[in-house]
């Protein structure tokens, strides 16, 4: 590959980091405007808990999110305090206990779909459906590429 595509290379990739970096900034603007007295990673666990049907273990939470258990436990005792999360015993495995979306986290994950719905709708603003399906289609050749390179050096990825 010549020098020029190389930096032809460098430079697209940067872009499309650029706009990620963009994205995560309105959305992070965005769910601020709501008003909710959350961190990144408290919100992205609501969302996650609201994915996964509501109630997960800790340890799922960990390995979802791929941090350690006492990482986990730090950040649901936040969301407790805050009554954005409760915490109930399993009942099929009375060890085990399940933290489950509470109402009022409920309600913050409510209103942040409509925020990133807006987020993303702008994103792709003026894009024709054919373009959206180009996209995806690159998105997901780079995605392989990168997932077939980590595999290769030995990082481990979840897709």
């Amino acid at each position: 590959m010549s020098d020029r595509n190389i930096r032809n290379q460098a430079a697209l990739i940067r872009k499309l980091m650029g706009v990620d970096r963009i994205h995560h900034a309105c959305v992070d603007k965005s769910i601020n405007s709501l008003g909710f007295d959350l961190h990144r990673t408290q919100h992205m666990t609501l969302m996650y808990l609201s994915k996964v049907g509501g109630a997960a273990s800790q340890k799922q939470i960990a390995d979802n999110f791929n941090v350690s258990p006492a990482a986990v436990a730090t950040l649901l005792k936040q969301l407790e305090a805050k009554g954005y999360v409760e915490r109930r015993q399993d009942k099929s495995d009375s060890r085990r206990n399940l933290v489950q979306v509470s109402e009022k986290g409920l309600d913050i994950v409510e209103k942040s779909h409509e925020k990133f719905t807006e987020v993303d709708s702008n994103m792709v603003k003026g894009l024709s459906p054919q373009e959206l399906e180009t996209l995806e289609t690159i998105i997901d050749k780079m995605a392989d590429n990168m997932c077939s390179y980590a595999e290769k050096i030995g990082v481990e990825v979840r897709r």
